[in-house]
């Protein structure tokens, strides 16, 4: 195998979400890679996926949702390189199209991707959930996981 860098691995990562490919997304990721999103989105049902097996089952559920919105395009793709070889950040708008209402919708993303030995390792996902959230058309359920974190 030819050792994959970061930036490869993002191309990779970037075709499998055009792709919708749950399976080709976490087999990019080590087996017990960690995939965060540390922002509230009420599409997810957990804010963190250890392992492959996690992230490719959490992929397959939110891509099977009620809501599925592939991407179709990525746009304004910034990689950016840390001090640490094995980082680097991605900023990234994407386009997608949310198959239940037929609405297109455009959502920012930062990403920190961390590579090691041609493995993705770890994945923090910073989304901008308003806009996604719009995007899904679950700005409600959005409201309401704040009531609910406001409570707790």
């Amino acid at each position: 195998m030819v050792p994959q860098t970061p930036r490869q691995l993002l191309e990779r990562f970037q075709q499998a979400m055009l792709d919708f490919s749950p399976d080709a997304l976490a087999d990019l990721f080590a087996e017990d890679a960690v995939y965060e999103f540390p922002f509230l989105a009420p599409q997810r049902e957990a804010s963190r996926y250890e392992g492959r097996e996690q992230i490719r089952a959490g992929f397959t559920r939110a891509w099977a949702s009620p809501y599925p919105s592939p991407v179709v395009g990525f746009r304004d793709v910034r990689v950016h390189d840390t001090s640490d070889p094995e980082l680097i950040i991605a900023e990234h708008e994407f386009d997608a199209v949310n198959h239940a209402t037929g609405g297109a919708f455009a959502s920012g993303f930062v990403l920190f991707l961390r590579a090691r030995g041609s493995q993705i390792v770890h994945v923090r996902d910073y989304a901008d959930v308003l806009r996604l959230s719009a995007g899904f058309g679950r700005l409600p359920q959005l409201l309401e996981q704040l009531r609910n974190t406001d409570q707790a």
